[in-house]
Protein backbone atom coordinates (compact mmCIF):
# COMPACT_ATOMS: atom_id res chain seq x y z
CA UNK A 1 0.00 0.00 0.00
CA UNK A 2 1.39 3.41 -0.91
CA UNK A 3 1.71 6.24 1.54
CA UNK A 4 1.00 9.91 1.00
CA UNK A 5 4.00 11.84 -0.27
CA UNK A 6 5.97 13.52 2.47
CA UNK A 7 5.89 17.29 2.70
CA UNK A 8 9.31 18.62 1.67
CA UNK A 9 11.52 19.89 4.47
CA UNK A 10 11.03 23.59 5.14
CA UNK A 11 7.45 23.72 3.83
CA UNK A 12 4.89 23.85 6.63
CA UNK A 13 2.01 21.39 6.52
CA UNK A 14 -1.26 23.00 5.51
CA UNK A 15 -3.56 23.74 8.45
CA UNK A 16 -6.13 21.08 9.26
CA UNK A 17 -9.77 21.77 8.49
CA UNK A 18 -11.87 22.83 11.44
CA UNK A 19 -15.27 21.16 11.88
CA UNK A 20 -17.16 24.23 10.61
CA UNK A 21 -14.98 24.38 7.51
CA UNK A 22 -15.65 20.72 6.82
CA UNK A 23 -19.38 21.33 7.37
CA UNK A 24 -19.28 24.18 4.83
CA UNK A 25 -17.56 21.96 2.28
CA UNK A 26 -20.06 19.14 2.87
CA UNK A 27 -22.89 21.69 2.53
CA UNK A 28 -21.53 22.78 -0.86
CA UNK A 29 -21.61 19.17 -2.09
CA UNK A 30 -25.08 18.73 -0.57
CA UNK A 31 -26.44 21.84 -2.32
CA UNK A 32 -25.31 20.84 -5.79
CA UNK A 33 -26.70 17.34 -5.23
CA UNK A 34 -30.06 18.72 -4.05
CA UNK A 35 -30.23 20.84 -7.18
CA UNK A 36 -29.60 17.91 -9.48
CA UNK A 37 -31.90 15.55 -7.60
CA UNK A 38 -34.60 18.18 -7.22
CA UNK A 39 -34.75 19.18 -10.87
CA UNK A 40 -34.69 15.73 -12.43
CA UNK A 41 -38.18 14.56 -11.33
CA UNK A 42 -39.89 17.75 -12.53
CA UNK A 43 -37.95 18.02 -15.77
CA UNK A 44 -40.27 15.83 -17.89
CA UNK A 45 -43.41 17.81 -16.99
CA UNK A 46 -41.58 21.10 -17.38
CA UNK A 47 -40.26 20.11 -20.80
CA UNK A 48 -43.74 18.96 -21.85
CA UNK A 49 -44.93 22.51 -21.13
CA UNK A 50 -41.97 24.00 -23.00
CA UNK A 51 -42.47 21.74 -26.05
CA UNK A 52 -46.24 21.17 -26.23
CA UNK A 53 -46.05 19.40 -29.61
CA UNK A 54 -43.62 16.77 -28.25
CA UNK A 55 -44.78 13.26 -27.45
CA UNK A 56 -43.65 11.35 -24.34
CA UNK A 57 -40.76 9.68 -26.16
CA UNK A 58 -39.37 13.01 -27.34
CA UNK A 59 -39.66 14.52 -23.86
CA UNK A 60 -37.86 11.48 -22.43
CA UNK A 61 -35.14 11.87 -25.03
CA UNK A 62 -34.64 15.51 -24.06
CA UNK A 63 -34.48 14.59 -20.37
CA UNK A 64 -31.70 12.14 -21.22
CA UNK A 65 -29.86 14.61 -23.42
CA UNK A 66 -30.16 17.33 -20.78
CA UNK A 67 -28.69 14.94 -18.22
CA UNK A 68 -25.92 14.25 -20.73
CA UNK A 69 -25.31 17.99 -21.20
CA UNK A 70 -24.94 18.34 -17.44
CA UNK A 71 -22.57 15.36 -17.25
CA UNK A 72 -20.57 16.67 -20.22
CA UNK A 73 -20.16 19.97 -18.40
CA UNK A 74 -18.77 18.11 -15.39
CA UNK A 75 -16.52 15.96 -17.58
CA UNK A 76 -15.06 18.93 -19.44
CA UNK A 77 -14.99 21.28 -16.48
CA UNK A 78 -13.40 19.14 -13.76
CA UNK A 79 -9.87 18.96 -15.23
CA UNK A 80 -10.00 22.60 -16.31
CA UNK A 81 -11.15 23.86 -12.90
CA UNK A 82 -8.56 21.61 -11.27
CA UNK A 83 -5.74 23.25 -13.24
CA UNK A 84 -7.09 26.72 -12.52
CA UNK A 85 -7.50 25.96 -8.81
CA UNK A 86 -3.86 24.84 -8.68
CA UNK A 87 -2.87 28.31 -9.90
CA UNK A 88 -5.32 30.72 -8.25
CA UNK A 89 -6.36 28.80 -5.16
CA UNK A 90 -9.14 26.38 -4.38
CA UNK A 91 -11.36 28.68 -2.27
CA UNK A 92 -11.78 31.15 -5.14
CA UNK A 93 -12.73 28.41 -7.58
CA UNK A 94 -15.11 26.84 -5.06
CA UNK A 95 -16.92 30.16 -4.55
CA UNK A 96 -17.02 30.83 -8.31
CA UNK A 97 -18.48 27.37 -8.86
CA UNK A 98 -21.16 27.83 -6.21
CA UNK A 99 -22.17 31.27 -7.52
CA UNK A 100 -22.22 29.99 -11.10
CA UNK A 101 -24.25 26.94 -10.13
CA UNK A 102 -26.89 28.95 -8.30
CA UNK A 103 -27.04 31.48 -11.15
CA UNK A 104 -27.47 28.74 -13.77
CA UNK A 105 -30.28 27.18 -11.75
CA UNK A 106 -32.05 30.50 -11.15
CA UNK A 107 -31.79 31.44 -14.81
CA UNK A 108 -33.91 28.39 -15.63
CA UNK A 109 -36.77 30.29 -13.97
CA UNK A 110 -36.41 33.36 -16.19
CA UNK A 111 -39.19 33.35 -18.82
CA UNK A 112 -36.83 34.64 -21.52
CA UNK A 113 -34.72 31.49 -21.03
CA UNK A 114 -37.50 29.07 -21.94
CA UNK A 115 -36.16 28.06 -25.35
CA UNK A 116 -34.86 24.53 -25.63
CA UNK A 117 -31.38 25.72 -26.62
CA UNK A 118 -31.24 28.00 -23.55
CA UNK A 119 -32.24 25.10 -21.31
CA UNK A 120 -29.48 22.94 -22.79
CA UNK A 121 -26.95 25.73 -22.35
CA UNK A 122 -27.98 26.29 -18.74
CA UNK A 123 -27.78 22.58 -17.90
CA UNK A 124 -24.29 22.38 -19.45
CA UNK A 125 -23.33 25.53 -17.52
CA UNK A 126 -24.63 23.96 -14.30
CA UNK A 127 -22.44 20.92 -14.96
CA UNK A 128 -19.42 23.15 -15.61
CA UNK A 129 -20.05 24.91 -12.30
CA UNK A 130 -20.53 21.66 -10.39
CA UNK A 131 -17.14 20.65 -11.77
CA UNK A 132 -15.73 23.62 -9.86
CA UNK A 133 -17.38 22.45 -6.63
CA UNK A 134 -17.18 18.69 -6.06
CA UNK A 135 -13.58 18.02 -7.19
CA UNK A 136 -12.30 21.19 -5.50
CA UNK A 137 -14.02 20.21 -2.24
CA UNK A 138 -12.35 16.81 -2.48
CA UNK A 139 -8.97 18.44 -3.12
CA UNK A 140 -9.39 20.78 -0.14
CA UNK A 141 -10.32 17.90 2.14
CA UNK A 142 -7.39 15.82 0.90
CA UNK A 143 -4.93 18.67 1.36
CA UNK A 144 -6.12 19.77 4.79
CA UNK A 145 -6.90 16.47 6.49
CA UNK A 146 -4.45 14.25 8.33
CA UNK A 147 -4.12 10.92 6.58
CA UNK A 148 -5.67 9.05 9.52
CA UNK A 149 -8.95 11.01 9.08
CA UNK A 150 -9.07 11.21 5.28
CA UNK A 151 -11.22 8.13 4.59
CA UNK A 152 -13.77 9.16 7.22
CA UNK A 153 -14.02 12.67 5.81
CA UNK A 154 -14.41 11.43 2.25
CA UNK A 155 -17.17 9.13 3.50
CA UNK A 156 -18.94 12.15 5.00
CA UNK A 157 -18.65 14.01 1.70
CA UNK A 158 -20.11 11.03 -0.15
CA UNK A 159 -22.93 10.84 2.39
CA UNK A 160 -23.66 14.56 1.94
CA UNK A 161 -23.90 14.01 -1.81
CA UNK A 162 -26.19 10.98 -1.55
CA UNK A 163 -28.45 12.66 1.01
CA UNK A 164 -28.68 15.64 -1.33
CA UNK A 165 -29.72 13.41 -4.24
CA UNK A 166 -32.54 12.01 -2.05
CA UNK A 167 -33.46 15.32 -0.44
CA UNK A 168 -34.07 17.12 -3.76
CA UNK A 169 -36.97 14.91 -4.90
CA UNK A 170 -38.35 14.78 -1.35
CA UNK A 171 -38.35 18.57 -1.27
CA UNK A 172 -40.34 18.54 -4.53
CA UNK A 173 -42.88 16.14 -3.05
CA UNK A 174 -43.27 18.33 0.04
CA UNK A 175 -43.66 21.45 -2.07
CA UNK A 176 -46.27 19.72 -4.23
CA UNK A 177 -48.29 18.70 -1.17
CA UNK A 178 -48.03 22.16 0.35
CA UNK A 179 -48.92 23.86 -2.95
Amino acid sequence: MSTAPAIPVGIPAPPALRPMQLAFLAAAVFIVSVGYGGLLPVLPAWLALQIPQADAAEVARHVGFLSGAYAAGVLVGAPLWGMVSDRVGRPKILMAGMVGYVASMLLLLVPAMDSLSAIYALRAAAGLCVAAVVPVVSALVAEHTPQALRARRFAWLSAASLVGFFFGPALNALAERAG
